[in-house]
């Protein structure tokens, strides 16, 4: 029994490690994606219209580019 849940806490210490090193970049991400969103609520850079502008454009490109997908995907299926 005592093999067992040492595994178990080896194992445990093991997955915590690999999903904190996995979403360590995801973190990074966010911090500056807020850093920028406040940025761009008070005003204080003179690129906040480009941050906004970006923005935008990424997320309207982005639903483009699935919407082709599905598009070229029911051609292909059709």
């Amino acid at each position: 029994m005592g093999t067992t849940a040492g595994a178990l806490r080896h194992a445990g210490r093991r997955y915590r490690g690999v999903a904190r090193w996995a979403v360590h970049p995801v973190r990074g991400v966010e911090s500056e994606a807020r850093h920028l969103h406040e940025i761009e609520r008070e005003g204080e850079s003179g690129e906040t219209p480009f941050i906004a502008m970006l923005g935008l454009a990424l997320f309207l490109g982005s639903v483009f580019l699935v919407m082709l997908g599905i598009a070229f995907l029911a051609y292909y299926l059709s």
